[in-house]
Formats: structure tokens, sequence, C-alpha cells
């Protein structure tokens, strides 16, 4: 299940690092976010940024979904229609940001599925 601003399966914002790697295992990769003490985990379907505590996640699996069934692989449409306006929209590439302030859906522009979806407290695709 995906909360947004909280969680996204058992990982939730703000645990400790240690209970994240507890819970998870180690992870199937690492690799440092320049400029920060922070790192990025990849878990199967899941990367978590940390420091000493996780402050996003992105969900890549189709088996998490938020409480209205939108996850990895749902139509744009449906995600917009569930969710509304967003906060902001930004296009990188062949991909496209929805922001809603404590999530986001990536959605792939050539297919208009969901690719990824972002959980933060408070999200911040709008200024980059």
């Amino acid at each position: 299940m995906i909360i947004p601003g909280e969680r996204v399966g058992n990982v939730e914002i703000g645990m400790s690092l240690s209970a994240l790697l507890a819970m998870n295992g180690a992870p199937t990769k690492t690799i440092p976010i320049p400029d920060t003490r922070a790192t990025t985990y990849y878990f199967p379907g899941l990367m978590v940024a940390a420091d000493e505590k996780v402050y996003w996640i992105i969900a890549r699996d189709p088996r998490f979904r938020t409480l209205d069934g939108v996850g990895t692989g749902s139509e744009q449409i449906y995600a917009r229609a569930i969710y509304g306006k967003p906060k902001c929209v930004v296009t990188r590439g062949d991909v496209t940001l929805y922001d809603y302030s404590n999530m986001y859906f990536e959605v792939d522009n050539a297919s208009g599925k969901v690719k990824q979806i972002g959980v933060q407290r408070s999200t911040n695709t709008c200024s980059g």
C-alpha cells in the first residue's frame, strides 16, 4: 500500500536507516547522492533515500498501489482523475511528473502509463 507522504509498504518516511536495513535486508545496490550525506538504497521494486532517516521512497513495482488503486502501469488519465489537479506538472525528456505535494506520479509520455510513484512528506519536483 502506498500512503502519500507516509509510506510505501513497510518502508516509512522518517524511519531510521538501521530499521530500514533490518526490515528489508541488504539492498541490491547503493548509490551515494551527490553533495549530501545521503544514499539511495535499491530493494526489489523500491528505491529509498536515507541519511540517518528515510526521506523519500520511490515505488516501481505494480504490487504497490494507493488506496484508490493507482500504481505502476496505471493509466495517467486514471491517476489524474483520482487525484485531481496537481501542484505542478514537469516534463523531463520522455516522462512527465505530476506533483501532488506529498507524492508524484512519473508517467511515460509514449504509453501514458505510470512508471513510478514517489512519496515524500513534501515533494520538490516543481522547483527543478
